[in-house]
């Protein structure tokens, strides 16, 4: 069985993901006076847009003005997150020398700084392959920011201890820790990130009935919180894990709206998708000829997509469906 392909939720977590625990006004050019504060929030919202690299100089500003003011705690939180920003663009070491500079000035009677500073150091270990390691600190992180009253972070630690947990079963308990921390902590905004990676980990187990529930659950949060991206893959997720379970006419009913919205939208990681489910769909009803055109087609959007080089396993995968089925 194919893989299923999903967004990394190292890049599609909600605004919360950010380790924005206080909400924060002024931008640069707004023509207010720029506190360090201030062009903290920008940097926060900048990268929540996904826009790294600018958000990694805004970062650095903030450093210098903290400095100015003599704000430890905004500065670690800007360090950290400069340190964040590289890992993710991936300049691994420079990130690390950021990242010293922060455990440096870290302390663990700052909560802002001292959280922030965990949950990058955390990823940084879990980057290095070292989920040991990660694990504790995750686990420190979220202890410390139910104590502190933090909820937003320690949702996000609950949800990178079920990303580096080494079993699923401890994948499950924390998914469902996560959940239960963002439902107590009023964090909403986290739940659809969250029931879908519990949705992933019953996937890869095969148990496809908790995984629907799972990405129905994650669905209704994707819809009232994220963007179209994250509501498309969404839809998608639930029209694929019907298929699984060969409830084929619903799976339909919900991959065909998916491939036209993908469509739209030029995504070819979808479109795949959305033409390998419904193609197995046609195949299953004995459209052998119909199938095996929308599978061909699946694999013309993989490669356009890079699927071919970033992530062979599908693209074989789906190479040796069609030969097989071509015979």
């Amino acid at each position: 069985m194919r893989p299923v392909i999903v967004i990394f939720l190292m890049t599609l977590l909600p605004l919360t993901a950010a380790g924005v625990e206080v909400k924060r006004k002024g931008v640069r050019g707004s023509g207010i006076e720029h506190t360090a504060d201030s062009l903290l929030a920008n940097a926060d919202k900048l990268f929540q847009s996904r826009d790294y690299e600018t958000a990694r100089q805004e970062y650095e500003a903030v450093v210098e003005k903290a400095r100015e003011e003599f704000d430890r705690s905004l500065e670690v939180e800007a360090l950290s997150q400069v340190a964040r920003m590289y890992l993710i663009l991936g300049d691994k070491e420079s990130g690390r020398t950021w990242l010293v500079h922060a455990e440096e000035r870290a302390t663990d009677t700052d909560p802002m700084g001292w959280s922030r500073y965990l949950g990058v150091k955390g990823r940084f270990e879990w980057k290095d392959g070292d989920l040991k390691k990660a694990r504790q600190t995750f686990d420190r992180m979220y202890t410390y920011c139910n104590t502190n009253a933090l909820w937003g972070r320690a949702v996000d630690a609950a949800h990178m201890i079920a990303i580096v947990a080494e079993s699923s079963d401890e994948q499950i308990e924390w998914g469902r820790r996560g959940i239960e921390a963002a439902e107590a902590g009023d964090v909403e905004s986290w739940l659809g990130p969250l029931w879908n990676n519990l949705a992933g980990t019953y996937y890869d187990l095969k148990q496809y009935d908790s995984a629907l529930e799972c990405y129905t659950k994650a669905r209704e949060y994707h819809w009232r919180h994220s963007g179209e991206i994250a509501k498309l893959f969404a839809d998608y997720h639930v029209g694929m894990t019907h298929r699984l379970l060969g409830n084929n006419d619903e799976a339909a009913g919900w991959l065909r709206p998916v491939l036209a919205w993908a469509e739209r939208l030029g995504n070819h990681s979808v479109i795949g998708q959305a033409c390998e489910d419904l193609g197995e769909i046609a195949v299953a009803g004995g459209d052998k000829a119909g199938g095996l055109k929308l599978l061909r087609r699946a694999r013309e959007e993989y490669k356009l997509e890079g699927f071919d080089k970033s992530w062979p396993e599908i693209y074989n995968n789906i190479n040796a469906r069609i030969q097989k089925l071509g015979k």
